[in-house]
C-alpha cells in the first residue's frame, strides 16, 4: 500500500475519533449503529467534515447538537466508500467506548519536602489503571511546572527561598484527557537556615520469606533516625512502593526466575541512603502428572454389562471409574464390571489413576457396545397400574418366559424383588409422582434394561397451614442447596417432597424451576412405558420434566481436574484442556466457559494479555498471564475496579485461570465437591 492509500484508508478513522471527543458525551453503541445505519442508506457522506458529520448523527437520532468553535475539521478523501467508512467509525468509537466511560484515578500518598532554599522534592504513587499514562505538575493558576513525568517522584528546582507553594499533580491517561488532580503544600527553606544533607541510616535484617512460584515477601527493620520518613522498596532496579512498613509483598511474578530487592530509606528532608539489596529466586511451577494405568482392557462384554481390567501403576492404590463420563465409583482392584447397561449400546469407560491428595491422571479410554436382544421379549409386557390410595401403588405386567423373576425400582432406589406379575409399592406419601422401574432378571442373573411408568398417588387437596410458614420455606430451600450441590438422587427426592409442600406463590416457583434444572444429572432420564414424559402437579403449580430437559434460562458447567469431559447444562462435551490443580489452586480452562456466556476472548501474544469483551451488557474482564491482578469495566455503569487472583498460567498452549475468575465474569456460582472432586458453575 502506497503512503497515498495509506493516508486515504486512515482518514475515517481521524474523523471518528473527533467525533468521539467533541464533547457531547459517548453515544451508545445501539445507538450509534441505529443511526449510522439510517445515514449510510439515505446521504452520501462524501466530502462531509467533522462538524457536518456530528450534525447529521445527531440529526438521525433526533437531537439537535451544536459544533463548537473548537472542533477540529477533517474532511473525507474523495471517493472513499460511505460504507467502508461508517464501519471503521463504528469499531474506532467502539474500542474508544472502553476508555472514555471510565473516571481517571488520582495518584496517592502525595507528599512534598523541601530539600533546599529552592527545591522541593515530590512524591508519590502512581494509580494501577490500565489506561494510566504519565503525570503533569501545575501550581494553583495552572501554570505548568512540569509534564510527562513517568516515574512516582521528581525534584522542582528553581523556585523562591522561603516561599510557601501549591501544588497540584495530575494523572494524564493515554488519550491525554487529565484528572482533576491532588494537591500539597510546602515551603521552601529559608537562606539563614541549614540544609539537612544527611542521607539517613540502612535497614537491618533484610529478608525474604514465603517464596513461590509467582510471589515473595520481604522483612526488615527499620533504623531509628529521628527524621526518618519512608522505606522504599525497588525490584530489579525499578522502584515498586514507598512505605513506613517493615515489609512487603511481591507478586504476579514468574517461576524460576532470579530478581533483585533493594531497599533505600529517605528521610523527611528528601536525603535518600544508598539501600541494602538481596538476591530472590522464584520456585518453579509444579504441576502434579499423576501416572496413567497400563493394560487397560474390555474382558467381557454380554447384552447389559462390561467388564475392564487394568494394572495400577507404582505408588498408586486406587483409580477412580467412569462411565460415558460420568463417575460411577472409586476401586482399590483391578477389574470392575459395569452394570445395568442397555443392550445393543455403545458405551465409553475411563480409568483415572488417584492420588492420596485426591489428584487424578487425565484417563485411559476404553469403548464397548454391549451385545443386543432379539427381541423386546426380555422385557415385561403390559405394565399398568392396577389400583393405587394415598399411600401405596399396585403395578401388574406380564412376565416374559425367559424372566425368573423383576426387580421393582422406585425413583431409581430399589424396592423389591417378586417372581410374581403384581407387586403393591407401599410406604409412599400422598399427592407425590413416582417413577416405577420393572427389570427382569433370567436364570444367569442377567438384567434387562427395565420397563418404566410413573404415577401419582391420590390426595385430598389437603395440606396444613403450617406449609406456608418461613421455617418450612427455609427447609425446602436448604435441601435444593444440598440438592444442587450434590446431584444426589436422594438428596433430589428430599427438596422436591419439602418443596411440594409448601403453598403456591413466587417462591415455590422459583425452587421449583431450579428442581428441574438439575433434575437429569440428579436422577438421569426418565419416561413412562406409554413413551410420555412426568408431570409434576401440585397445589395449582405445574412443572414438566421432559427428556434431557434443562431449565432455559440456566447455565451450567460441570468440570472434574484432570479430566476433558465435561457437561454443559446436562449435556457431555468433550474439553481441549483439563482442568488442573496447581499450587493448591484449581484452575480451569478460560475460553470454554467464557465463550458460552457470551464473551469474546481476544490474545495479545506480545504482552500475554487476555482481554473479555461482552457486547451484551458492555463489560470487559482484563487478564495477564503470570499476573496476579484481575482488571474488571463495567462499561454501562461507568464503573470499574481491580482484585487480586492466582495468576492465569498457560498450559498446553491453553490459558486456565483459577476459579473465583468465573465468579466475576458473570455472577456465577463455583462450587467444588471434594467428595466427588468435580466443580459446578452455574447461574
Amino acid at each position: 500500500m502506497n503512503k497515498k492509500r495509506l493516508r486515504q484508508w486512515m482518514a475515517p478513522f481521524a474523523t471518528a475519533t473527533l467525533i468521539l471527543n467533541t464533547g457531547y458525551g459517548i453515544l451508545a453503541p445501539d445507538a450509534v449503529a441505529s443511526a449510522l445505519s439510517t445515514e449510510r442508506h439515505n446521504s452520501n457522506l462524501t466530502g462531509l467534515n467533522t462538524a457536518q458529520l456530528h450534525t447529521k448523527l445527531a440529526t438521525a437520532q433526533g437531537r439537535h447538537v451544536p459544533v463548537t468553535s473548537g472542533t477540529k475539521v477533517t474532511t473525507l478523501t474523495k471517493g472513499y466508500g460511505q460504507n467502508t467508512y461508517l464501519n471503521q467509525m463504528l469499531k474506532v468509537m467502539s474500542s474508544q467506548m472502553v476508555t472514555a466511560n471510565i473516571a481517571l484515578a488520582e495518584v496517592s500518598n502525595l507528599t512534598a519536602v523541601p530539600t533546599e532554599t529552592t527545591k522541593v522534592y515530590l512524591s508519590w504513587t502512581n494509580p494501577s489503571d490500565l489506561n494510566f499514562d504519565h503525570v503533569k505538575v501545575v501550581g494553583v493558576t495552572n501554570d505548568v511546572y512540569v509534564d510527562n513525568i513517568r516515574s512516582n517522584s521528581y525534584m522542582l528546582s528553581g523556585l523562591q527561598p522561603n516561599t510557601t507553594y501549591t501544588f497540584r499533580v495530575k494523572t494524564v491517561n493515554k488519550s491525554g484527557d487529565e484528572s482533576q488532580g491532588t494537591t500539597v503544600q510546602a515551603k521552601t527553606a529559608s537562606i539563614d537556615v541549614p540544609v539537612d544533607k544527611t542521607p539517613p541510616g540502612e535497614v537491618s535484617g533484610l529478608t525474604a520469606t514465603n517464596v513461590g512460584y509467582n510471589a515473595f515477601t520481604v522483612n526488615y527493620i527499620l533504623p531509628k533516625d529521628a527524621d526518618l520518613s519512608q522505606a522504599i522498596i525497588y525490584l530489579n532496579g525499578k522502584e515498586v512502593q514507598r512505605t513506613t512498613g517493615t515489609s512487603y509483598t511481591f507478586s504476579g511474578l514468574i517461576a524460576s526466575t532470579n530478581y533483585t530487592v533493594l531497599v533505600k530509606t529517605i528521610d523527611k528532608s528528601g536525603n535518600i541512603s544508598g539501600g541494602i539489596s538481596i538476591p530472590v529466586t522464584t520456585s518453579a511451577l509444579t504441576v502434579d502428572t499423576v501416572p496413567e494405568v497400563t493394560g487397560a482392557s474390555v474382558t467381557s462384554v454380554n447384552n447389559y454389562s462390561v467388564t475392564v481390567s487394568w494394572t495400577r501403576p507404582s505408588g498408586i492404590s486406587t483409580v477412580s471409574l467412569y462411565k460415558d463420563g460420568q463417575l460411577v465409583t472409586d476401586s482399590s482392584g483391578t477389574s470392575y464390571t459395569f452394570n445395568n447397561l442397555s443392550s445393543g449400546q455403545a458405551y465409553s469407560f475411563t480409568i483415572r489413576s488417584k492420588r492420596s491428595t485426591g489428584a487424578l491422571s487425565s484417563g485411559v479410554r476404553l469403548t464397548a457396545t454391549t451385545d443386543s436382544t432379539s427381541s423386546n421379549s426380555s422385557e415385561v409386557s403390559n405394565l399398568e397400574v392396577d389400583s393405587k390410595s394415598d399411600t401405596w401403588i399396585k403395578i401388574t405386567y406380564d412376565m416374559p418366559s425367559k424372566a425368573d423373576k423383576v426387580k421393582i425400582y422406585v425413583d431409581g432406589d430399589y424396592e423389591g424383588t417378586t417372581s410374581s406379575e403384581s407387586y403393591k409399592i407401599t410406604d409412599l406419601r400422598e399427592g407425590r409422582w413416582y417413577e416405577i422401574k420393572v427389570v427382569t432378571v433370567n436364570s444367569n442373573g442377567r438384567e434387562s434394561s427395565g420397563v418404566k411408568i410413573s404415577e401419582r398417588t391420590d390426595s385430598d387437596g389437603y395440606y396444613s397451614s403450617s406449609s406456608s410458614s418461613s421455617s418450612n420455606y427455609e427447609k425446602a430451600r436448604d435441601l435444593m442447596r444440598i440438592a444442587e450441590n450434590s446431584l444426589n438422587a436422594s438428596d433430589w427426592r428430599s427438596a422436591r417432597d419439602a418443596i411440594s409442600d409448601l403453598p403456591s406463590g413466587t417462591r415455590k416457583s422459583d425452587l421449583l424451576d431450579r428442581l428441574e434444572a438439575i433434575r437429569n444429572r440428579a436422577i438421569g432420564t426418565s419416561s413412562s412405558s406409554s413413551g410420555t414424559s412426568s408431570t409434576t402437579t401440585t397445589s395449582g403449580t405445574t412443572s414438566s420434566y421432559p427428556n434431557n430437559a434443562v431449565s432455559s434460562y440456566s447455565t451450567s458447567f460441570t468440570l472434574t481436574p484432570g479430566a476433558k469431559s465435561a457437561y454443559v447444562d446436562g449435556r457431555a462435551t468433550t474439553m481441549a484442556q483439563a482442568p488442573r490443580i496447581i499450587n493448591g489452586a484449581t484452575m480451569v480452562p478460560l475460553r470454554f466457559i467464557s465463550e458460552r456466556i457470551g464473551y469474546e476472548v481476544n490474545y495479545e501474544k506480545a504482552t500475554k494479555k487476555i482481554i473479555l469483551t461482552r457486547p451484551t451488557d458492555g463489560k470487559q474482564v482484563v487478564l495477564q498471564v503470570k499476573n496476579s491482578t484481575l482488571a474488571v469495566y463495567e462499561l454501562n455503569n461507568s464503573r470499574s475496579y481491580s482484585t487480586n487472583i492466582t495468576a492465569p498460567v498457560i498450559v498446553n498452549g491453553y490459558t486456565l485461570v483459577p476459579l473465583r475468575v468465573i465468579s466475576e465474569l458473570s455472577g456465577y456460582q463455583v462450587n467444588y465437591n471434594t467428595a466427588s472432586k468435580q466443580i459446578t458453575i452455574t447461574k
